[in-house]
């Protein structure tokens, strides 16, 4: 009775083992018929308007998760290739979640297993900018049951091998969520060298652990969530800097994840390397400008200064506009990403209107030459403070005071210009009047020139 017990059992297991070998066991899939089908890209899924979708219509892509190890609970990622680029402008790379009801996944979706989708029936959520499928429960989703999966993931004979894209923390975008990313040079928090990845008491679920790594002017982390139930789980955090193989994804509270498939994703790269002491340069802001112009027409901008001798990279900057209304507190970000400074050079800022006539903005028409970058948020109209925020989210300098209506302050540049004096060149967090020539109400802009009371680009 024993042996005709224990025989169910081993009948029962391989039963279920479909995939996990797939080499070896697989060898009766046979590629489904997908012709009579319409087959749309992640894309055109996510942007679909409605979240059920219609009838004869699929997607295809490649499995990117294991749950063999225990780190993935009835959910399976898809990504739509195995390489590292956009398939095409209109098909970029991306992945998606899909919500399934068994606790071993990987029995039946191999990594790397192509799958086709069958989406009649199902309903995407875009939470978050996740892309996760599942089946409909009024207006969440819930978990495709077990009798139904091999109605909406169909195996194909491919498995590929899939290639993590390298990628930096600080480069990581909405694109790359549910993917599999590749991050170098990494390291954990020096509190939590020698803890284990899961299973504190103050891991309820799972543990987050936060991973760091050090740039020149800037300091990036991201959270690693271990599930307390993973085999790795009680795996030491390393004295050493590491390689991590895993999926982006946000976790339940919105925060941004990496999630391992496997402990062996996670490699030792060197000795430990902390974070030094982050010091950002020391740019500031040098002019500021509401020219009076012709009606309909502005050019209004901003000038910054890098007075160190290294060209500085704005990765991470940001100018910050201040709007104080009687009843309104606004501040507008002008993000200074992909942009850098020569040393002892200046960056102009300008607002984005255009001159019809010359399609050119009205700074450009009026100064005879393009600003570095132009953007409708550089709208100061004399009453309007700025900040310009560094990498760590810190006030580098100010002109003005932040959430104050100038109107009729020491700081006001009404239809004018404020300069900062030659003689500095250390940026200040609290607006000081003695450091600026400030000019309220200067005559119009020429357009032949002679416009001297503006200085854009000249220090």
């Amino acid at each position: 009775m024993k042996k005709y017990s224990l025989f169910i059992l081993l009948l029962l297991l391989i039963s279920c083992v479909e995939d996990v070998n797939h080499k070896m066991i697989d060898t009766d899939i046979v590629n489904p018929d997908i012709s009579q089908k319409t087959e749309i890209t992640f894309k055109q899924l996510y942007d679909l308007h409605g979240n059920e979708i219609g009838k004869d219509t699929v997607v295809v892509g490649y499995v990117v998760s294991s749950d063999i190890q225990g780190n993935f609970y009835k959910e399976v990622f898809i990504q739509n290739t195995t390489g590292l680029s956009d398939i095409a402008p209109e098909n970029p790379r991306m992945g998606m979640r899909i919500r399934v009801g068994i606790a071993s996944a990987s029995t039946k979706y191999a990594l790397g297993r192509k799958v086709i989708i069958n989406l009649e029936g199902l309903k995407r959520t875009t939470s978050n900018k996740l892309l996760t499928l599942g089946k409909p429960n009024g207006t969440y989703i819930k978990d495709i049951l077990e009798f139904d999966l091999d109605t909406h993931i169909l195996k194909t004979t491919e498995v590929a091998e899939v290639v993590p894209k390298p990628i930096e923390l600080s480069n990581l975008t909405s694109s790359d969520l549910n993917t599999l990313v590749k991050i170098k040079d990494v390291h954990f928090k020096e509190n939590q060298i020698g803890l284990p990845l899961s299973g504190l008491p103050t891991d309820d679920f799972n543990g987050l652990r936060t991973l760091v790594f050090c740039n020149t002017f800037r300091k990036d982390s991201i959270l690693l969530e271990t599930s307390n139930f993973a085999d790795f789980s009680e795996e030491q955090i390393p004295n050493a800097q590491v390689d991590i193989t895993a999926i982006y994804h946000i976790s339940f509270d919105k925060e941004p994840i990496l999630v391992l498939n496997q402990i062996e994703d996670l490699i030792p790269s060197g000795p430990y390397v902390n974070c030094s002491e982050i010091i950002t340069p020391d740019l500031l802001i040098t002019e500021v400008a509401d020219p009076k112009v012709g009606t309909g027409e502005v050019a209004r901008y901003v000038e910054i200064f890098n007075p160190t001798p290294n060209t500085v990279s704005l990765e991470g900057w940001n100018l910050v506009r201040y709007n104080k209304t009687s009843a309104n507190n606004y501040s507008y970000i002008i993000s200074l990403d992909d942009l850098s400074i020569a040393p002892n050079s200046t960056l102009l800022i300008a607002n984005d209107a255009l001159d019809d006539q010359t399609n050119k903005t009205w700074f450009e028409t009026y100064f005879g030459f393009a600003p570095m970058i132009s953007h409708s948020n550089i709208d100061g109209n004399g009453d309007d403070a700025y900040e310009l925020i560094d990498p760590l989210n810190k006030v580098k300098d100010v002109y003005g005071v932040p959430n104050v209506d100038g109107t009729g302050s020491a700081w006001e540049y009404e239809d004018g210009v404020a300069v900062r004096k030659i003689d500095i060149s250390i940026p200040n967090t609290v607006f000081d009047e003695s450091e600026w020539q400030i000019k309220k109400n200067v005559p119009q802009l020429n357009i032949d020139g002679g416009n001297m009371d503006f200085t854009p680009g000249v220090r």
